[in-house]
Formats: structure tokens, C-alpha cells, sequence
């Protein structure tokens, strides 16, 4: 069962609030500015989860991984409620789109944030680790629509029949193979996935996690094979058109790579590994306001193993001539991963752009 999909561009208008908390700017950092917030509504299944959250500089394109539409006009029967609140949870401005979506709050140049939004028919969604200064001036949410019960009980019922359509044997079979490929025994976990498509041969999970051991093993051909053929099952299968994208990222068919990854995220908005490889692609394509939407969204989730995007986000700050963006995605790259080896050149990048604003302060200060 789909959900309705649609977009409200929040850029937040100071509203009502009766409990709102007063908010002082200090003087030294300049005077306050803007942040905008864009709403979606995904049209994705249960599978993604409420509340995916992107942000992105001024300079970037307004849509989201997963691919969104133009905006529409809605009703104030949404009821959609949207806060600013301090790091801590109180509540600074409060508002509600106006006719066409729009929403604009003020905040402070070296304040930290976070929003919140609520609405009856929607799930509530919190943004947190919003620091303008930083660049988070415009703000991507996906909201999700509260499924009617009726909603619940078709989706229920998809997963189950899913679960059942797979033999009792075969999903055995290839949990003995996903634990054999933890522990690195490539031969056993090939041994099983392969048994599990024996018993069901329409089993797509068994497929591409076959082709991930073909691969290990150098395989790349035969790997490849694997994931077309779990796409053959199932078109929509996320897992398989990243890992092809890998493979096409690999071969610097930078292009194709892109598009397999876009193709994943409009299935999985939420997919990290597609997120990456999006970015890497966008990158080596040049594409480098891309490159930063996709490091801003990989950031609002769990990415230890992609912090490289940082550097990616940094080298395309730095040819966009945001010395200062720049600066914070070195220091963001270094901070979530000291150890890899790009970190002797972000060091030495870091230092350039920090000896630059110094430089540049010291030229602009009164004599």
C-alpha cells in the first residue's frame, strides 16, 4: 500500500506560541538570519522510516534522494505544526505553513537547533543538530502519513504473505549463509545461498547475497550475473541495484553508477549504501551541488563506515568557493574518521583554509 506522495515547502514564517522560550543572538556573531525547512510527504511503503532528514546550503537544488514533486497548495485541515526548539527541547517559534507550504524562522548564526513537526495525520518527525552556521539553512524532512487501520492490516498482510512465500528450508539455508559470510568463510556462505535458490529459485535475497561472495572472491562477472538475475525477481529490489551501481563505480562508469543508485533510493530513501555511491558518483561526474545533498542526508543518518562523503562534500565546498563550509566538512571528515587515507590531504586542506580566514580577519579588522 502506497502513501500519498506530495511536498510542502516549509521556510518557516515566526508564528504563535504561547510557550515559546525568549531567544537572545549574541552581537559578536552577526545579526540573526533565515533557515528554511522543506516538507515531503514519501510515497514510499512501511519499509522507509518516518522522518528521513536531509539538509542543504542555499545554493543546492530542493529535492530529496528519493525524488520528489513540485509543490502543491494544501488546506489548513493538515493541521501540520511546525517548531524550532533549542538543543535541549524547548520550544523557541512555533508556526504552520501558509496556503502554498511556506514557513521561515530566525534564528541565530551560531545557535544550534533542532525542529519538530506534528500534525494529527502525520507521524511526528524531529530534526536535531541543526547549526546554521554550518550551512544548514535549508532543511529537508520526509514525513510519513498515519496509516488508517485498514492501511496496517494490508501492509500486515503483505509481509506475512512474503514471509510465507519463502520455504521454511530456503530462509533457513540462507540465514546459515549470512552467518558463515560474517565470519568470512566465503566457500560455506556459497554453499548455502546456493542451496536456498535451490529450493526457491525465486528466493532474491539468496541471489544477491550470492553475488556479494562472488565478488569477494573476484568474481565480478559471475557476481553481476547474481544481481541481475535477483532484479529479474524482483525489479524493485534496492539491495541489487546498489550493488551493481558498486560494480559500475568501480568500472568508472560513473554515469551508469549514478543512475543505478538514484533508482535504489526511489525504492529505499533511507539506503545508506545507495546515499554514498550517489555521491561518489555525482562527484566523479561532477555534479558537486549533488555531491553535497547526498553528504547532507547520509549525515542525518547513521554513516560510520561513509564518513569519506565528508571529503567529497569538502573538495566540492571548496570549487563552489564556500571556504567556510569547507572548512567544517574536513573538520567533520577528520572527526568521524582520523584514521583514513585521505586524512594527511584534509589536514593539509584544513590548515590552508584556517590559515586563509585568518589571513582575511586580520585584513578586515580596524587598525
Amino acid at each position: 500500500m502506497s502513501r500519498i506522495h506530495y511536498v510542502l515547502v516549509v521556510v518557516a514564517v515566526v508564528g504563535w506560541c504561547a510557550p515559546c522560550r525568549a531567544q537572545s543572538c549574541d552581537p559578536r556573531s552577526g545579526p540573526p538570519i533565515q533557515m528554511q525547512a522543506q516538507l515531503s510527504f514519501s510515497d514510499q511503503g512501511s519499509n522507509s522510516a518516518p522522518g528521513s532528514v536531509s539538509t542543504q546550503n542555499d545554493s543546492m537544488r530542493r529535492d530529496d534522494a528519493g525524488g520528489v514533486e513540485q509543490s502543491r497548495g494544501f488546506g489548513a485541515n493538515l493541521q501540520i505544526r511546525v517548531q524550532l526548539q533549542d538543543a535541549l527541547g524547548g520550544t523557541l517559534q512555533e508556526a504552520t505553513p501558509n496556503a502554498e507550504g511556506k514557513v521561515q524562522m530566525t534564528v541565530c548564526r551560531d545557535g544550534a537547533y533542532r525542529l519538530r513537526v506534528t500534525g494529527p495525520t502525520i507521524e511526528e518527525t524531529l530534526v536535531e543538530d541543526l547549526q546554521p552556521g554550518r550551512g544548514d539553512r535549508v532543511v529537508n524532512v520526509t514525513l510519513h502519513h498515519k496509516l488508517t487501520k485498514e492501511q496496517v492490516k494490508a501492509q500486515t498482510a503483505t509481509v506475512s504473505a512474503q514471509v510465507l512465500r519463502v520455504p521454511r528450508k530456503a530462509q533457513k539455508a540462507l540465514d546459515k549463509g549470512d552467518a558463515a559470510l560474517r565470519q568470512g568463510n566465503l566457500d560455506d556462505a556459497q554453499r548455502y545461498y546456493g542451496k536456498a535458490i535451490e529450493i526457491d529459485p525465486q528466493f532474491e535475497q539468496a541471489e544477491n547475497n550470492l553475488g556479494i561472495v562472488l565478488m569477494r572472491k573476484g568474481r565480478k562477472k559471475e557476481s553481476k550475473a547474481a544481481f541481475e538475475r535477483a532484479l529479474a525477481i524482483d525489479s524493485h529490489y534496492a539491495a541489487a541495484k546498489v550493488n551493481l551501481a558498486k560494480i559500475a563505480f568501480d568500472e568508472e562508469r560513473f554515469h551508469d553508477a549514478g543512475e543505478l543508485a538514484k533508482q535504489a533510493l526511489k525504492n529505499e530513501p533511507l539506503n545508506t549504501s545507495a546515499l554514498f555511491v550517489a555521491a561518489e558518483a555525482a562527484f566523479f561526474n561532477g555534479e558537486f551541488a549533488e555531491t553535497i545533498r547526498y553528504a547532507k542526508t547520509l549525515h542525518s543518518l547513521p554513516h560510520r563506515q561513509f564518513a569519506l562523503v565528508h571529503f567529497l562534500a569538502a573538495k566540492c565546498f571548496e570549487t563552489e568557493n564556500q571556504p567556510l563550509a569547507a572548512l567544517t566538512e574536513y573538520q567533520t571528515f577528520l572527526e568521524e574518521d582520523p584514521t583514513d587515507p585521505n586524512g594527511a590531504r584534509a589536514r593539509e586542506r584544513l590548515t590552508l583554509l584556517q590559515a586563509s580566514r585568518l589571513a582575511e580577519s586580520q585584513q578586515n579588522s580596524p587598525r
